[in-house]
């Protein structure tokens, strides 16, 4: 892109922040536990309990990622501030961090200024990411994860040490950490960096250990395995009608991808390289380990979980791709897309605007 160009991106990205903010829903904490975001409720837990162990007995798995809403609640008990109002911070941090990322990663690829657009609106108003956390901003780790995958991508392509801070952060957030943890130790071993790999190794076992230690005073009972395992009961003991329907949920948050990648071509034929290899496996593996889990464990929450991913997809077809029209100008079918990428980001729940509430009612299932 041109200076002005980037400009113009510049401006394209301020008007998607105020479109959000201004269409967006603003829940209270008990309003989100309406919804279902019962997951909140562990980290707030934790939060209100900063300078001890959580009083309340929490799944392992939450516990596990206690790092951030500990975090929270050190800040905003020590301020004597509602610890809602500081996850909320949090969020809009994290958000920011995710859009400044973004904007050096579509810098760095040198592709148009329409590209550019296009692709920005498919993250920013993907109803599932920005604007869930939000509405919902008690799931900061997901959040905070995503904005670790760009920094973790950003230093992947520029070859610096955001690659290993986009590890470490990613792991403090999410056990799926792991798979830019594994992504980032290949990389690191691909370029004989063995001191490197050292260092992660420490920060990981660190921060498995400490993960381990606040689970292990905190919840009853172990991480629960079916978390790995849940699809194949399902499928054994459930209907498989109902274990289809689970599985085609994702489709929601990836149908704008989908109609986006009609318009790239030669997606798949250049050589194979490491940036390739290592995009791909944090792609497959994160949605992966969100569907294994299963329809009774993961429930609905399997859309936000798979597309929370959505944007390392996107950067592959940036980088790896191009487009059909290597014009600067929008085609018909180019704007179509466009507007409706924007039409989708009116989600029944975290949108003011209800035009799918109707939608909503029909396609809702019992997971």
């Amino acid at each position: 892109m041109l200076l002005f160009e980037k400009k113009l991106f510049v401006l394209y990205i301020i008007f998607l922040i105020i479109f959000i903010l201004f269409t967006n829903t603003f829940y209270t904490f008990d309003q989100t536990l309406i919804l279902n975001q019962h997951d909140g409720l562990s980290y707030m837990n934790i939060a209100n309990s900063s300078y001890n162990f959580s009083q309340e007995t929490l799944h392992y798995h939450h516990s596990q990622r206690f790092y951030l809403p500990y975090l929270i609640g050190l800040i905003g008990n020590t301020l004597n501030v509602d610890n809602y109002h500081v996850f909320r911070v949090f969020v809009y941090l994290s958000i920011m961090t995710v859009i400044i990322f973004h904007s050096l990663i579509i810098f760095e690829s040198k592709c148009s200024l329409k590209s550019a657009i296009i692709v920005s609106s498919l993250v920013l108003l993907n109803p599932y990411l920005i604007r869930f956390f939000i509405s919902v901003p008690t799931m900061i780790n997901d959040i905070f994860f995503l904005a670790a995958v760009y920094i973790f991508i950003y230093g992947l392509f520029k070859k610096n040490f955001y690659i290993i801070l986009g590890t470490i952060l990613s792991l403090i957030s999410r056990q799926t950490g792991l798979f830019l943890f594994i992504g980032c130790i290949f990389y690191l071993y691909k370029n004989k960096m063995f001191r490197e790999i050292l260092y992660v190794f420490v920060f990981f076992i660190l921060i498995l250990f400490l993960s381990n230690f606040y689970a292990q005073n905190t919840s009853v009972s172990g991480f629960n395995f079916k978390h790995l395992w849940g699809l194949f009961f399902s499928i054994y003991e459930k209907d498989l009608m109902y274990t289809v329907k689970w599985l085609l949920l994702p489709l929601y948050g990836y149908i704008p991808l989908i109609l986006f990648a009609f318009t790239r071509k030669k997606i798949f034929i250049k050589n194979i390289n490491t940036e390739k290899i290592i995009l791909i496996f944090i792609f497959l593996s994160t949605i992966g380990i969100s569907i294994l889990a299963g329809p009774d464990m993961a429930i609905r929450n399997v859309i936000r979980q798979t597309v929370i991913v959505m944007p390392v997809l996107l950067i592959f077809f940036l980088y790896h791709s191009v487009p059909n029209n290597n014009k600067n100008n929008f085609l018909i079918s180019e704007k179509v897309l466009l507007v409706l990428i924007f039409i989708s980001s009116f989600h029944p729940v975290y949108s003011k605007i209800k035009i799918f509430e109707s939608l909503r009612a029909i396609t809702k299932m019992h997971y």
